[in-house]
């Protein structure tokens, strides 16, 4: 009988090769915790120099608080920080680093420099380590501040280092880490150089507008607006939406932060997505960088090895206020807001675009799921938000100069209602579809079928927000079968589903027995529909599942309800249409996401004449 014991402790250095393939993917992961250190340095100054995309040589330069000649040594412990005292402080985190391993995991896999300088006197220390062993260590003479410098990535892991890709590829990684440290940090000034060559370079800030038109340009600055919105319980979400136009193919202009740190977070990007329900064609993703306040102690920011993840305590409150706020803000009626004095100069020669920019300070409530009585298709509206629309019949400006917003002019506001495409100047309809009207100096086309596809649309989720859902008895109870979360999460919002027209009963285990779905849905799959909102329920909290399924009903019957392409409308017809635009939300697009209207300014027209 073989005594000898099977399970080994691991060395210290492979424990910090384990540890290095869990933080390091490639040169952006080394890059993003490195930053990352010179930030809770106290830093106002990052250099970040690559050579290879960051696989020969990766060097950030800091002018932060530095470390001493103790701090030098014991920064390459595994687990050491300086962050964290108690177990109680994980869940009071207000640094982006806390765990100690980056440093420690960087050095066992390249040649690793590190110099550092605490004080004011030019005496530093510098330590080199290949391989996670220390080679050589010394004092030299620096600024204050910190140099990292990680040359030769992975080379004692070579089944690691085939995973990197081309040069330019990770170049790419490298810029989109530096460009979303920056632009959580508008105060602090980045440089990335490559091969020698200036990439990026940002100078200090004043804020975030500044730095958005650094980094992703002045046109799309401009068709972007403020969003600040508070629930009155500890959370707050600030920055930058862009307009329902301003859209892309992929989700990569979706930048969101949780508390200065940049999460990838599913919960998040779905209340996004809910936010721009109807507002964008399928397939296409808004361009929005948001910040989100929260006590730390509300969110758990070590739930993943790279830190992109985090778990909320209250997803789906989180969640609901997120998507409701955005909702709120794309209201055409929402106030608007004035260019900062010292951004006047800076976008004032944009072109305008046919939204205001906007801004509301209040409480957001909305439901768990936001079933089609009232909150499920308009977002709670804010106490108190209507007294002040009512008590703002213009916007307000700081002065009579001051009329252009951040991407768009103001909306036109009589006795504090939206009275835009009513006050439009009708000139006649072209191709028996679009009808043609004049604002100022601009003309405007506004596709007939989109508009009041768009009315229809309002109008039917009123009618049926208004009156008791009609529900339809199944002959057969249908039978389904979900796991243990999935039937949890099920048990737990029947309620809700019973007020949306669903009759769900469980039977036993598992088991749940469907016997009654609304009779607009009756024709539907509605057993694999009840399961992916159960699905969903478990992933985020709140179903969007539902009210989709019902929206793609009402769309429908609005789609072929009202006025057609190709159909003529006289005059008054066509005034009616304007004025009917007006009392509806989100009117700037049909209900799958197409615009309404397209703007051509005098200037286009007299080019397109080659009048000067």
């Amino acid at each position: 009988m073989n005594n000898q014991s099977r399970i080994k402790i691991l060395d210290e250095s492979l424990c910090n090769q384990i540890a290095a393939g869990e933080v390091v993917e490639r040169p952006a992961s080394v890059i993003k915790e490195l930053i990352e250190n010179s930030i809770d340095a106290g830093a106002d100054e990052i250099i970040v120099e690559l050579e290879s995309g960051g696989c020969k040589l990766i060097r950030v330069t800091d002018n932060g608080q530095g470390m001493n000649r103790q701090d030098v040594f014991l920064c390459l412990e595994r687990h050491s920080t300086s962050k964290i005292r108690r177990a109680e402080d994980l869940f009071a985190l207000t640094t982006l680093g806390f765990r100690g391993e980056a440093l420690a995991s960087i050095a066992s896999i390249s040649r690793f420099r590190l110099r550092s300088c605490a004080a004011d006197d030019g005496l530093g220390q510098e330590i080199l380590v290949e391989g996670g062993k220390v080679r050589k260590a010394e004092e030299v003479g620096m600024a204050r501040g910190t140099l990292v410098e990680a040359r030769n990535l992975f080379f004692n892991l070579p089944a690691r280092r085939k995973f990197l890709r081309r040069e330019q590829t990770e170049l790419g990684h490298c810029a989109d880490v530096v460009t979303k440290q920056a632009l959580s940090h508008p105060a602090i000034s980045f440089r990335l150089l490559h091969n020698g060559r200036s990439m990026l370079e940002l100078r200090r800030e004043k804020g975030l507008a500044e730095r958005v038109a650094a980094l992703l340009g002045r046109t799309l600055l401009s068709e972007m607006q403020v969003l600040e919105v508070n629930d009155g319980a500890g959370m707050r979400l600030h920055g930058l939406i862009g307009q329902p136009t301003l859209n892309r193919s992929a989700s990569s202009h979706i930048y969101t932060f949780i508390n200065g740190r940049y999460i990838r977070d599913r919960v998040v990007q779905h209340s996004i997505m809910d936010g721009y329900r109807h507002l964008l064609m399928k397939g296409r993703f808004p361009v929005v960088v948001l910040f989100l306040e929260i006590a730390s102690d509300k969110v758990d920011v070590n739930v993943h090895p790279t830190k992109h993840e985090v778990r909320f305590r209250e997803q789906a409150m989180v969640h609901d206020f997120i998507a409701a706020s955005l909702q709120h803000q794309l209201k055409p009626a929402a106030r608007v807001q004035p260019v900062p004095r010292e951004l006047r100069a800076e976008v004032s020669h944009l072109s305008p675009s046919p939204a205001p920019r906007m801004t509301v300070e209040s409480q957001v409530q909305a439901p768990l799921i936001r079933e089609p009585v009232a909150p499920a298709y308009h977002s709670p509206v804010p106490p108190g938000a209507a007294e002040e629309a009512s008590a703002e019949a213009a916007p307000v400006v700081e002065d009579s100069s001051a009329v252009t917003s951040i991407g768009v002019e103001a909306t036109r506001q009589q006795e504090g209602q939206n009275r835009y495409y009513s006050s439009l100047r009708y000139l006649g309809q072209y191709h028996n579809s679009y009808l043609l009207c004049q604002d100022g100096d601009d003309l405007l086309l506004i596709d007939q079928h989109a508009a009041h596809e768009r009315i229809g649309f309002e109008s039917l989720k009123e009618s049926f927000s208004r009156g008791e859902i009609e529900q339809q008895c199944l002959l057969f109870p249908e039978m389904l079968e979900l796991d243990f979360r999935s039937g949890q999460a099920l048990k737990e919002h029947r309620g809700d589903l019973a007020r949306l027209g669903f009759d769900v009963e469980p039977f036993g285990g598992k088991s749940f027995a469907l016997k009654a779905v609304p009779q607009l849905l009756v024709s539907g799959d509605n057993g694999r529909l009840i399961v992916d909102i159960a699905l969903e329920l478990e992933q985020t909290g709140s179903s969007s599942g539902l009210i989709d399924k019902l929206d793609e009903v009402l769309i429908l019957m609005a789609c072929h309800s009202v006025i057609r392409a190709n159909q003529a409308l006289d005059p008054r017809e066509a005034r009616a249409l304007l004025e009917q635009l007006d009392r509806v939300d989100f009117n700037a697009n049909c209900p799958p996401g197409r615009p309404v209207m397209q703007r051509l300014q005098l200037v286009e027209i007299e080019r397109m004449f080659r009048r000067h």
